[in-house]
């Protein structure tokens, strides 16, 4: 499914932008609105490619609504997946509605350019994402994710922070593991530590990691994601 290929990457553009200022929250609301418009894209991608006809216009030929799309999303699925997911899914696409409508209060109501969006925001919206692909693509959703190790590393990071909202043992953990990282791949062969903090301001260490770890570290990163569980009552 190469146009899926050409998204999961576009994806993870846009998870890097989140962390390229997670700890500062520069770019929180443009993290937040790009997650949002990745939703309506894969919602068009997935009709495209498996509902007979489906097209993004009315018969006026005026766009359909983002609500009107989600709604397509839910109909076509019923009935094609088990009851379970299909009221995932449901849930899903409520929230993600109630994010577009926080998403347009930024660009229609001037009086409140101010408005901003927290982390926990943010990294709800991007877990919910990527549980959303899978739902609805499936097994070509995990295997494009996990092609792109970059793109996976990011998926396994935003579940991480999800976790760490309720359990605040995981987030010294993962700054344990980035601060034992090298900075490059050809260093590990010489035992060389990480030479900044993973705590950086501007999480650096964090984003060499990503562009130097590779395969191995996304490995560590997702062995520890399996050493942690939510606790009783979240998900």
């Amino acid at each position: 499914m190469p146009r899926l290929v050409y998204l999961v990457d576009e994806i993870g553009s846009g998870m890097e932008i989140y962390y390229s200022s997670r700890l500062s929250g520069r770019y929180l609301k443009t993290a937040f609105i790009l997650c949002d418009d990745y939703v309506e894209l894969i919602s068009k991608l997935w009709l495209v490619e498996n509902v007979n006809g489906w097209m993004d216009k009315k018969g006026n030929g005026s766009f359909k609504s983002f609500q009107q799309i989600l709604n397509d999303v839910k109909d076509s699925k019923n009935g094609h997946c088990h009851p379970s997911e299909h009221q995932r899914i449901v849930e899903l696409t409520h929230r993600i509605k109630e994010r577009r409508t926080r998403r347009n209060e930024f660009f229609h109501s001037t009086h409140l350019l101010d408005l901003s969006v927290n982390k926990r925001r943010c990294v709800e919206a991007f877990c919910d994402l990527i549980e959303f692909g899978e739902l609805l693509f499936g097994n070509d959703w995990c295997r494009e994710i996990e092609t792109n190790t970059k793109t996976d590393i990011l998926c396994v990071l935003f579940q991480l922070e999800k976790m760490a909202f309720v359990d605040t043992t995981i987030e010294p953990r993962i700054n344990e593991l980035l601060g034992a990282w090298p900075r490059r791949e050809k260093e590990r062969a010489v035992s060389k530590k990480g030479t900044q903090y993973a705590k950086h301001p501007e999480d650096m260490h964090l984003r060499l990691c990503l562009d130097w770890g590779g395969r191995e570290f996304r490995d560590a990163i997702k062995s520890l994601l399996s050493q942690c569980q939510w606790p009783d009552g979240n998900e």
